[in-house]
């Protein structure tokens, strides 16, 4: 735990050493961000816009990088945008992008590591390679279900299906497919990996019992359903220091029945933290299919309109998964670091969190695509005072346009797409568009499509004469 007599400046800028070895300079964490920018058919790194995003990224002083999800089967993604590692990926051409990426990601000497994940049953028609009638493919056959309106389970039908049950085969072909991505990063010479076992993604759904129903090995108790990610950890962590290992968890997914539970999540991060193979744990939360955790309602309304004081006597509590973290920090043993994402602002509330014990490293997302240049400009300047260390809202414009659109799967997901749009914007050479509006976006989208059949209409013309 950082000192008390720190200033909090001086507390985000204490290098740390994760048990692999690896040294990172300060505690602020570049959290995964999908960046929806890689296209069909084989969903390589997109060079060029990779070039202009994390470029940015790698020369704005984070103490690590962490990559939007690289997909690790091609038939099933989460958006159609998505990295892959498929099964060419260490073959040229396509490594040589791998390898480009790792460079520019970390030319500013900042490590780099990537995300790798799997939807499982929240992989959409059309995301990904496979078959129209190929369903999606989770622990047991549970689908989604957002509400129980005629029109909003018509759409979720069309969208996701019902995802077919996996067979032990199908979780070791998963398994080899997981460890084929952490050698390509390591060969691209990134400096580790991490898992992605958080927001309803494949991990997760083995991890809690609403979608893991299983009867076998993989199932029908909490220690059954960490015998995937117990495998996965074990089996990858064959790869000698100093490759880092990270595992992003959630504190719970806050279902209102039959969920993954606070404490069978800290059991599933007491093994974590104190087995020995883990370089650091980050803590997330929540699943598509609830909207109650802080992370999910954070569109609309600003947080703190201050940089809030240290005081020995009251914990600021910025972050939205604070009070599961400092059950965690009662975690008795040798334990690796903790991540906490999702909620942090101000400088000073980051330094609370980090003497506090709640966590070792401060994870910064929606900032880092709003202000991505936000550690060296704002929270490690010195030259800012605490009270100007504060980074801008994540307040999203024209959500009452969301509300209008009757189908929950699609007016829920519109706030996310203010992120997606600005990093593109990022991935193009521009520069964040903080005040750009759900309606804005969507209008802008619609102008885009219109332009794209129509020059595909004026060349086929042409190609006529």
């Amino acid at each position: 735990m950082a000192s008390e007599n720190l200033s909090p400046t001086e507390v985000l800028s204490q290098p740390l050493t994760l048990p692999c070895g690896l040294v990172l300079q300060n505690r602020l964490v570049k959290c995964p961000m999908q960046e929806n920018l890689a296209e069909a058919p084989f969903f390589d790194p997109p060079l060029e816009k990779f070039r202009n995003l994390y470029g940015q990224w790698a020369n704005s002083s984070y103490g690590l990088i962490i990559t939007g999800q690289v997909q690790i089967d091609i038939r099933f993604l989460s958006i159609a945008g998505d990295v892959v590692c498929h099964r060419d990926s260490l073959s040229s051409p396509h490594f040589e992008k791998w390898k480009q990426w790792a460079k520019v990601a970390q030319s500013g000497h900042t490590p780099c590591i990537v995300q790798l994940a799997h939807p499982g049953r929240m992989s959409p028609t059309g995301a990904g390679n496979r078959p129209a009638d190929m369903p999606a493919i989770c622990p047991s056959s549970v689908p989604v279900k957002l509400s129980d309106k005629w029109l909003e389970k018509l759409a979720i039908q069309s969208l996701l299906g019902t995802p077919k049950a996996m067979t032990i085969p199908e979780i070791d072909q998963a398994v080899k497919d997981w460890k084929r991505g952490a050698h390509l990063a390591k060969a691209a010479e990134f400096k580790g990996i991490q898992l992605h076992g958080a927001h309803g993604f494949f991990l997760s759904q083995f991890l809690s019992p609403h979608t893991n129903r299983r009867t076998d090995d993989y199932g029908g108790s909490p220690e059954g359903r960490m015998k995937l990610l117990k495998r996965l950890v074990t089996e990858i962590r064959e790869n000698p220091a100093p490759f880092c290992l990270s595992v992003k968890l959630n504190s719970g997914d806050y279902m209102e029945d039959g969920g993954l539970t606070q404490d069978e999540a800290l059991e599933q991060v007491r093994w974590l933290i104190t087995c020995g193979m883990v370089d650091f744990v980050e803590i997330s939360g929540g699943n598509a299919e609830q909207r109650s955790s802080g992370l999910h309602n954070s569109f609309g309304s600003q947080s703190l309109r201050k940089a809030p004081k240290i005081r020995e006597s009251t914990r600021i509590r910025e972050a939205y998964y604070t009070e599961f973290a400092e059950r965690v920090f009662q975690i008795e043993g040798s334990k690796c670091p903790i991540q906490l994402s999702g909620g942090f602002r101000s400088r000073t509330g980051m330094a609370d969190a980090i003497l506090s014990g709640a966590c070792d490293l401060i994870g910064l997302g929606r900032t880092a695509v709003l202000e991505p240049d936000i550690p060296k400009r704002l929270l490690l300047n010195t030259d800012m005072t605490d009270d100007e260390a504060f980074a801008r809202p994540h307040i999203v414009r024209g959500q009452w346009f969301s509300n209008l659109i009757p189908v929950k799967v699609v007016g829920s997901g519109l706030p996310i797409q203010f992120f997606y749009f600005n990093m593109r914007r990022l991935g193009n050479g521009h520069s964040s568009d903080p005040d750009k509006s759900i309606p804005g976006i969507v209008w802008g989208s619609i102008v885009d499509a219109c332009k794209s059949r129509l020059g595909v209409a004026v060349q086929r013309v042409l190609e006529t004469f």
